[in-house]
């Protein structure tokens, strides 16, 4: 499932989810979710970076949370999806006048 998101994405939202809810948590999403073994996880969790592009306090981490105490998955694949489209328009956002915007070196 990880093979959908791009890895700037995951690397970016392991960083928010280390900022925002438990590692327990976070390497349960990681492994029940995006296919990480628990020893990628962890070692994700070792390796991970500031976020750069929005606050830390966006909540993904509640959302996924709620998400996955729906019992549902693909309440938690809907959450992952719609991030990931926000991610992408964010550093795709104005690519061709990056004066004005754009992170289209990500």
């Amino acid at each position: 499932m990880h093979d959908d998101y791009t890895p700037r994405y995951l690397t970016y939202l392991i960083a928010r989810l280390y900022e925002q809810i438990e590692d327990k948590s976070t390497i349960r999403i990681l492994t029940n979710y995006l296919d990480y073994t628990e020893s990628e996880a962890e070692e994700a969790l070792k390796n991970v970076e500031s976020p750069e592009l929005f606050a830390c306090d966006d909540r993904i981490g509640s959302a996924l949370l709620s998400a996955e105490e729906s019992g549902n998955k693909q309440d938690v694949f809907n959450v992952l999806d719609n991030d990931f489209k926000i991610f992408n328009l964010v550093i795709n956002y104005d690519k061709n006048n990056p004066p004005h915007g754009g992170l289209s070196e990500y």
